[in-house]
């Protein structure tokens, strides 16, 4: 075998061995570890859902004028949490969950500005300092009445901010939206924001038939 094929040999099978070293032994120690960061991260930068508790308010920012509507699927992961998932077939020919005879619910997404700012785990309570960029999921009846402002106003979403409460629980919740004041007892204005995260369509894109299996989610009717 010629030099110069028997080196490329040798450094075909040392880069082969590198690959299993990385899968096995302390490489793979090594890439749990890191998909473990990975995923923490992933986790503490994704944009949260915004909600309210009954009798519970707060002040918040629209951060796009119309909203992004789709068709969606109501579910429970396999921790038993509820959550909206975008139907597969806003993209495709195919939707596992409609296969599976899980009805479809419409939705209207916004991106929004939280005033209450970050979460305090320990505390169990809002720290109301920066504000933060969530995501707004919300049924007709909701839709329709931000519609009804808009044209009452004659103003665009992003150029009003509101406290917004909601009353009841469940199907029997209900929303009332009024103009944010100060603690001067003047109108806010909204702030000059640069978004950081993807967009109301971007988040709102349907999961892969794996994504759903590896989320185990479920309907329960």
């Amino acid at each position: 075998m010629p030099r110069s094929e028997e080196r490329h040999s040798r450094r075909r099978g040392s880069d082969e061995s590198r690959r299993e070293r990385s899968t096995q032994g302390w490489g793979a120690v090594a890439k749990r570890q890191a998909d473990i960061a990975a995923n923490k991260e992933a986790a503490e930068n994704a944009v949260r859902d915004f909600w309210l508790k009954s009798d519970e308010t707060a002040i918040i920012q629209f951060l796009q004028d119309e909203p992004y509507c789709y068709d969606a699927h109501q579910v429970k992961d396999k921790k038993g949490n509820w959550t909206v998932v975008p139907c597969q077939l806003n993209t495709g020919r195919h939707c596992v969950l409609c296969s599976e005879g899980v009805k479809q619910t419409w939705k209207a997404a916004f991106k929004i500005l939280d005033y209450r700012g970050s979460w305090d785990k320990d505390k169990k309570r809002f720290t109301n300092d920066a504000p933060i960029e969530k995501i707004w999921k919300v049924g007709s009846t909701i839709a329709q009445q931000l519609k009804q402002i808009v044209d009452k106003k004659g103003k665009d979403l992003t150029e009003m901010v509101f406290e917004v409460t909601r009353s009841g629980s469940g199907k029997d919740s209900s929303y009332n939206f009024e103009q944010a004041f100060d603690s001067s007892d003047r109108k806010m204005k909204p702030l000059d924001w640069d978004e950081q995260t993807p967009s109301a369509e971007e988040l709102c894109q349907p999961p892969t038939g794996d994504e759903i299996d590896e989320r185990g989610y479920t309907s329960v009717e």
